[in-house]
């Protein structure tokens, strides 16, 4: 839908938490299912949000209860005559979320888990419990306390291992002081540096040891679910990674995917969520261990994900989803993003440098001369001169990110 369209609804703004790329995904998806303009809200934006057509931004100075509200009356005050629709994209916003979402005035609708589901699906050390309980394979793990002094037992878990926190949100300050997203631990001695490193930093949270699974950025996936309000998954959509992100601050984070369908992965996941008493969105982290074939869930993050337009590529609007459940109250069938389809956020050229397996590359190459190549930055609707020029120098950036953290592919991703 071009960006001077007739808006096809009138009910409703929405409020985007955030100023990342991520955050821009979740406006695009607005425009294209509803010709509406969204409001960005945080401290700063990405240029492709500064300068975009389809995006107000409304500047707060962080993104803690007295500013959000605050934020969200200014809101009001512009549109008073219509719902708020709020949505965030990262696990530290999710948090904040849960701890105001009491202090919502009525006119603000926001899908978020109830806190009871949130806190045990989205510790990763309660997750392994709850995967095992539907059938799930989860690594093996350790949970590391790091409150208080006492000595810490040396890992049981045979060397290579990886280590990260139990819960992201609450580490997300730990991350701005330099620490990594996860680390990969060969001994001993290399865990314990971090250990103390960790609580000299002042970080009193749980870290996770767990089994080094092998094989690069293919052998991940990503499932995406929304649970609706009756406990019904209204969303299935899944992607193998062909490539994640290696900066450590952003490890992990897929930037290049083939959609997938995956019925016994997200019938046993939706089972999951709705044991748990979840609502709405929800995305999993699965490796695949090149060794035994067996899917390995890692965790799973309480929101759409960063890369929430990989659904939209495989043929399902996530935030349509959202506001048929959540405003419209509509009792639809669940949507399964299934069709073929390329999603990238790095240049075609630097993709292919990356992906090692000949016929999994030559699906990548048949979907680029098929034109199913899909990057969120990329809308016919927002091509203004300075948006495009941001993105451009974004993705180029990509090649240098990749030669510095990653210059070529790993069995192990690391």
């Amino acid at each position: 839908m071009p960006a001077s369209a007739t808006p096809t609804r009138t009910d409703f703004i929405p409020v985007v938490l955030g100023g990342d790329i991520g955050s821009y995904a979740l406006i695009r998806e607005f425009h294209e299912a509803f010709g509406v303009k969204s409001i960005a809200m945080g401290p700063g934006f990405i240029g492709a949000i500064v300068h975009s057509k389809i995006a107000d931004t409304h500047l707060i100075d962080a993104y803690t209860a007295g500013p959000l509200l605050a934020g969200l009356e200014a809101v009001h005050a512009r549109f008073p005559e219509q719902r708020i629709v709020l949505v965030a994209n990262t696990d530290p916003l999710i948090e904040t979320l849960e701890e105001i979402h009491g202090d919502l005035p009525p006119y603000v609708s926001c899908t978020i888990p109830p806190r009871a589901a949130f806190d045990a699906v989205c510790d990763k050390g309660t997750f392994a419990r709850l995967c095992r309980e539907h059938g799930l394979e989860a690594p093996r793990t350790e949970v590391v306390r790091l409150a208080g002094t006492e000595p810490i037992a040396p890992s049981q878990i045979p060397f290579p291992v990886v280590a990260k926190p139990a819960v992201s949100a609450g580490y997300y300050d730990t991350l701005l002081k330099g620490f990594k997203k996860v680390y990969y631990i060969t001994a001993q001695a290399e865990l314990d540096e971090l250990w103390r490193d960790l609580r000299a930093s002042g970080f009193t949270g749980d870290f996770l040891v767990q089994e080094l699974i092998g094989g690069d950025d293919t052998y991940m996936d990503s499932l995406t679910l929304y649970i609706g309000r009756d406990g019904k998954p209204r969303l299935l959509g899944a992607a193998q990674v062909l490539l994640e992100d290696h900066a450590p601050a952003m490890l992990g984070n897929p930037v290049a995917m083939v959609i997938r369908e995956k019925p016994e992965l997200w019938r046993r996941a939706a089972a999951l969520l709705a044991d748990a008493g979840y609502r709405g969105f929800a995305n999993f982290d699965v490796k695949r261990d090149p060794a035994t074939g067996r899917e390995i869930f890692l965790d799973c993050n309480p929101r759409m994900g960063r890369n929430s337009y990989y659904n939209v590529a495989g043929g399902v609007n996530p935030m349509e989803v959202l506001v048929r459940d959540a405003i419209d109250e509509a009792d639809d069938n669940v949507r399964i993003a299934g069709a073929p389809a390329l999603y990238t956020l790095v240049p075609l050229s630097l993709l292919r440098r990356y992906v090692r397996d000949e016929e999994l590359l030559a699906e990548v190459n048949d979907l680029i001369l098929r034109k199913r190549v899909f990057d969120p930055q990329r809308y016919a609707a927002d091509r203004g001169l300075r948006r495009m020029i941001d993105v451009e120098l974004t993705e180029k950036n990509q090649i240098r990110k990749f030669a510095r953290y990653y210059p070529e592919a790993t069995d192990t991703s690391f």
